[in-house]
């Protein structure tokens, strides 16, 4: 039996792959901060109830990964930074949940650093979280495999 057979396992690998895109969209949102038309991308929330659901089915990462259709960003200007790309891990959305102190600069970017850098934190803190928990989990299948 793989690793990846088991259902909570699994998850979070999927939670992490999750957290690596929304990391790689954080930082294309703070890198494209001073382009002109540009709006702040996320992801959609990765819904773990939704991964354990079915806890008798058995999630595998190959049929994970292609469930997802591949999806393009269009982009407002070819200048953005990134904007020929597309996560893997989940479906990148318009950015709705953004404070809306400044709403949109004079030359149409609605980006928030102050916004994005707690967000990249959250992110750094959560991938960080369910590392752990996945290492400690390794770890306690090793000890019960001695």
């Amino acid at each position: 039996m793989a690793m990846q057979d088991l259902t909570l396992m699994s998850a979070m690998l999927k939670k992490m792959d999750w957290h690596e895109e929304r990391q790689k969209i954080i930082a294309q949102n703070i890198a494209n901060a001073d382009s002109s038309g540009y709006r702040p991308m996320d992801m959609k929330p990765l819904d773990f109830k939704q991964l354990l659901g079915g806890s008798t089915s058995v999630l595998s990462m190959s049929a994970a990964g292609s469930s997802g259709g591949a999806i393009s960003m269009a982009a407002t200007n070819g200048a953005h930074f990134g904007a020929d790309t597309m996560a893997a891990g989940g479906q990148k959305v318009p950015d709705f949940k953004q404070k809306d102190v400044y709403e949109v600069a004079p030359a149409g970017n609605a980006v928030i650093l102050e916004d994005q850098l707690l967000r990249m934190n959250e992110n750094y803190t959560d991938h960080a979280f369910v590392s752990n928990l996945y290492q400690k989990n390794i770890a306690m299948l090793k000890m019960a495999l001695k």
